[in-house]
């Protein structure tokens, strides 16, 4: 999903889950102010792409994985720092474990996470058999959102 003006209910969700991320991200940022120091240009922005995504009962992504990327791709830029995922509802037994901090974050609706996109915070969706489960997952990257746009309309 993108901020697209051509569908206005579609843009309106993008536009109202960008800005509820990237104010969790002014707070993630006040409680770790040395985080923001060391990125490039001192300057982070949640990327305006991001996927919406529903699974059925018993589906998921159970792979272990990261968010990082070391594509120039203009849409997968490689100054991703950060993940996000947003929880669209409650779901009993689901959500999704960190495999290193042995750690498994609950599915409750209107939690925001947000963490490191790097191979430190390798993470999978937790099933659940019965109910479904909907998610928004995005990326934070270094740099300015005017700076990416520019790089997209190249």
């Amino acid at each position: 999903m993108a901020l697209n003006r051509s569908d206005p209910e579609k843009f309106a969700l993008a536009d109202l889950i960008v800005r509820g991320v990237s104010a969790g991200l002014e707070r993630y940022l006040q409680e770790r102010p040395l985080f923001r120091q060391v990125c490039p240009d001192q300057e982070l922005f949640v990327m305006p792409i991001f996927n919406l995504q529903r699974y059925a009962p018993g589906e998921g992504f159970r792979q272990w994985h990261c968010d990082w990327t070391i594509s120039d791709e203009a849409t997968e830029p490689g100054n991703r720092v950060l993940a996000w995922i947003l929880y669209c509802d409650s779901v009993e037994e689901a959500g999704t474990e960190f495999h290193w901090q042995n750690h498994h974050e609950v599915a409750e609706r209107g939690k925001l996470v947000i963490f490191p996109a790097s191979p430190s915070h390798i993470h999978r969706g937790r099933v659940n058999n019965k109910l479904n489960k909907t998610i928004a997952t995005g990326w934070i990257n270094a740099g300015t959102r005017e700076g990416f746009l520019k790089r997209l309309a190249r």
